[in-house]
């Protein structure tokens, strides 16, 4: 057992938008209390929008979702409007922002897809290029679906983070370029130990278990401009380079890599600082 703390506590409550920091929060089945819990629709095409393919969707992360002091949470655009998710101009603001007729959505459904461009072809013809793109169906690694990835749970080292920013030295290479719902630091584990973390469990605090599915894939979004943080073409470049692996789950080749995911076994409480455990 590899014995360390949360470092960091995030969820991200509409799907590719900024999203907030936490001091604590509860585990659900369904991920961080509030996490994915929205996402914005591409009216055309029925699919969620995503910054994952950038030609597109790259200025949804000019979004910030805040909450208000009612618990009520809006987004706040880059002119400094901010406008609640229950606001009915909230379609029409977004679509105008983004360009294309867009809707937020709340209802998540077993065949949500959304359109991944192909990471190695965005870093060769840039976010405004042709890149081509894979159909990703939604969820399919979350027992009560939703509108996440794969699982309700990304979890990455501390020491990873850490090998990213120190080998490109660059400091704006922070978690909000992974999107990660947790940093554990566990002292003595090397940078991407989450490699090997499938079938290992993480326990969070006195009452919260995660069960480890396995490695993360790394898409286009890392590379991108999160609100103030400027683009870091080299937040995915290096990870092609030093951590790239087989995942057969995700089909075959080789994909590049950080953090892990994760599924609850047992609910609780997160908090930053409190006890992390990782049993093999």
């Amino acid at each position: 057992m590899t014995v360390g703390s949360v470092s960091a506590l995030w969820r991200y409550p509409v799907k590719s938008v900024l999203g907030e920091p936490l001091l604590e929060a509860p585990l659900t089945a369904a991920g961080v209390d509030g996490d994915r819990a929205f996402a914005i629709v591409d009216v055309e095409s029925g699919k969620v929008a995503s910054a994952k393919r950038p030609q597109l969707w790259r200025r949804m992360l000019e979004l910030a979702v805040e909450s208000a002091e009612d618990g009520a949470l809006a987004i706040r655009f880059p002119d400094g409007a901010a406008v609640r998710l229950d606001d009915g101009a909230l379609d029409g603001r977004l679509s105008a922002f983004l360009g294309r007729p867009v809707r937020l959505s709340a209802q998540a459904a077993d065949d949500d897809a959304l359109d991944r461009a192909i990471p190695d072809e965005v870093l060769a013809l840039g976010e405004d290029g042709a890149a081509g793109s894979t159909h990703l169906t939604l969820a399919q690694g979350s027992p009560e679906g939703g509108f996440f990835d794969f699982a309700p749970y990304h979890v990455v080292l501390r020491a990873s983070l850490d090998a990213v920013r120190d080998a490109l030295g660059d400091d704006s290479v922070l978690v909000e370029r992974y999107r990660a719902n947790m940093v554990v630091d566990l002292p003595g584990l090397p940078p991407f130990a989450e490699n090997g973390w499938a079938g290992a469990e993480l326990r969070i605090g006195p009452d919260a278990t995660l069960s480890i599915i396995g490695a993360t894939p790394r898409c286009a979004v890392p590379m991108l401009a999160h609100g103030a943080l400027p683009p870091a073409p080299g937040a995915l470049t290096w990870l092609v380079k030093a951590n790239r692996i087989e995942l057969p789950e995700f089909g075959p080749g080789t994909y590049p890599c950080l953090g892990a995911f994760a599924v609850l076994k047992t609910p609780g409480v997160a908090a930053v600082g409190a006890r992390a455990e990782l049993a093999a």
